[in-house]
């Protein structure tokens, strides 16, 4: 850092002090910090629930991934909304953000495979290995319920991804692909240090966390057109600020609602 720069320590400076890529490399650092000093996550590592406790964590962590990616009863997703969103808008940094969007979904949909089938999607299929793993039957899976802290986050995303500037709906997924290592490097600490899973059944949690990194660039080489101007870093910083306090709040809610069923 130069030396007439002075330390950036919160949002408000880097976006007086920071442009471009410079800008958004401070953004995934400031992403990344501010998870792995969320309490509810840090617990994970260190946490002895009872494998009944572990099961309805899981299923909640589920129906978040879930929403991400749509499938049930024909739901888009948080990625149907976000490419929904996009495609209306003019902006020529827009369309390549939107291919971008859909490479996403196919990937999430579909793996190596053709197949677009919700029902039988990779993603979804790798989940149900991991909650079968975890000890779930199919009918605990089908019949599971979103509990508040679940339908909050998904509300509040939806809207993000729905109803929000193109710019700032890519800065949220830019911010969903960066912190998702980060939060299933917790859950897989947990899941190891509480039951006898192998590779094969973690792999939902595994692939993620390798393959979202290149969306993390990807999708930066885009939002560093964006942040040149206040406008814009404002723009792609509500996209951040919104992404990292709803999931923050899920997991809060999730580790007390765990809590609560230890009492």
């Amino acid at each position: 850092m130069e030396n007439n720069i002075q330390p950036v320590t919160t949002p408000e400076e880097a976006i007086n002090q920071f442009v471009g890529e410079q800008y958004m490399e401070w953004v995934m650092d400031y992403l990344k910090q501010e998870a792995q000093s969320w309490h509810s996550l840090k617990e994970l590592v260190e946490a002895r629930p009872r494998p009944e406790k572990i099961k309805k964590y899981m299923l909640q962590r589920y129906l978040a991934a879930e929403a991400f990616t749509g499938g049930r009863d024909g739901d888009p997703g948080f990625l149907g909304f976000a490419i929904a969103n996009l495609s209306e808008s003019p902006d020529p940094l827009a369309e390549h953000a939107l291919e971008l969007l859909q490479g996403k979904r196919q990937e999430e949909m579909s793996g190596a495979t053709s197949t677009a089938d919700p029902s039988t999607n990779i993603h979804r299929e790798l989940w149900l290995k991991l909650l079968r793993a975890v000890g779930l039957s199919n009918e605990e899976i089908n019949r599971a319920e979103a509990k508040e802290a679940t339908r909050n986050y998904i509300a509040e995303l939806s809207d993000v991804y729905s109803n929000s500037e193109w710019q700032t709906t890519m800065a949220a997924f830019a911010a969903h692909e960066k912190l998702i290592p980060e939060e299933y490097g917790a859950i897989i600490a947990m899941l190891k240090n509480n039951l006898q899973l192998n590779e094969q059944d973690l792999e939902v949690l595994t692939w993620h966390s390798k393959a979202d990194a290149k969306y993390v660039i990807e999708t930066g080489h885009i939002l560093d057109r964006v942040a040149v101007d206040r406008e814009g870093k404002e723009l792609v910083f509500e996209g951040i600020r919104r992404q990292l306090e709803a999931r923050k709040d899920f997991y809060d809610g999730l580790s007390k609602y765990l809590h609560e069923q230890q009492q």
